[in-house]
């Protein structure tokens, strides 16, 4: 493209449709970490701290921010997705054991909470890892996806 032959006008709304693509492109890149930021700021803001009694969140302001820990039910939980509003063992969360020990399967919801390649289950009394990615069926519904570790 020669843009010799343009008029002032022309340069001048080119000038302006390219730093808009580029401010868009640029909030594109930067808004995933600059919403974590906030939602850590608010949640610190309102005297919640990683680690702490899961709350119900009321929107999206409060929500926990993806890898956040927090109590529920006598558990420790990580949140698996930025914006949590979910209950842990609901939706969004995995449990966190203990160094060797292994975390009794939940059904996934979505692609958010699905087990991946090498993740570890209970089920049923059995362990299991999965042999797949994105991997949301039990042990016995796919069992392809599974092999019992002996």
């Amino acid at each position: 493209m020669d843009i010799r032959d343009a008029s002032d006008a022309e340069l001048r709304q080119l000038k302006t449709m390219i730093d808009t693509e580029l401010g868009r492109r640029q909030t594109l890149a930067t808004a995933g970490k600059q919403m974590d930021a906030i939602a850590r700021d608010v949640l610190a803001a309102q005297g919640i701290t990683d680690g702490d009694e899961w709350v119900q969140p009321t929107d999206a302001t409060n929500a926990y921010p993806k890898d956040w820990t927090v109590t529920h039910d006598g558990k420790t939980w990580v949140s698996l997705t930025p914006a949590n509003v979910w209950q842990p063992g609901v939706s969004g969360w995995r449990e966190v054991v203990e160094e060797g020990a292994v975390p009794e399967w939940v059904a996934p919801t979505g692609a958010h909470d699905a087990y991946q390649t090498g993740d570890h289950v209970m089920f049923e009394g059995a362990e299991y890892v999965s042999l797949i990615d994105s991997n949301t069926w039990s042990p016995t519904a796919y069992p392809q996806g599974w092999e019992a570790v002996e």
